[in-house]
Formats: structure tokens, C-alpha cells, sequence
């Protein structure tokens, strides 16, 4: 999700909508969860991320630059 859109804000219910199987109103911390194991796997500081970025009172991003493989 972040690749098809990298730099744009991503709000929870969003991201919630795009995952499959998942219910937004029983799971709403759930994209929190998500996020939090997504940047122990690929961020050097999860503490200080850098590359998935809190938006407070809007949602996450990718910061890094995406380019589309060749």
C-alpha cells in the first residue's frame, strides 16, 4: 500500500479498508499493530522511525524515494 502511494498520507481507516479480510470497526488498532511490526522489521531505530512516518491526526507514510524496478 505504501509503495502505490509513497509520500501520501495513509489514514487508518483507509489502510484498514485496503487490507482484505479485516472488519475496521472490531480491528481499529489493528493498522497500529501492523505498523509497529513493520518498522522493528525494517526501520535501523522502530523508536525514531524514519521510513514510516507518524502523521499525529492523519495517518502514516512512506518517506523513503520509490522508484519502479526495470
Amino acid at each position: 500500500m505504501f509503495l502505490d502511494a509513497p509520500r501520501t498520507v495513509l489514514d487508518r481507516s483507509r489502510l484498514l479498508d485496503l487490507m482484505a479480510g479485516r472488519e475496521a470497526k472490531a480491528y481499529d488498532r489493528a493498522i497500529d499493530n501492523q505498523i509497529s511490526r513493520l518498522r522493528r522489521k525494517i526501520e535501523d531505530d522502530p523508536k525514531q522511525p524514519r521510513l514510516i512516518v507518524t502523521e499525529w491526526g492523519g495517518g502514516y507514510l512512506l518517506a523513503a524515494e520509490v522508484e519502479a524496478a526495470q
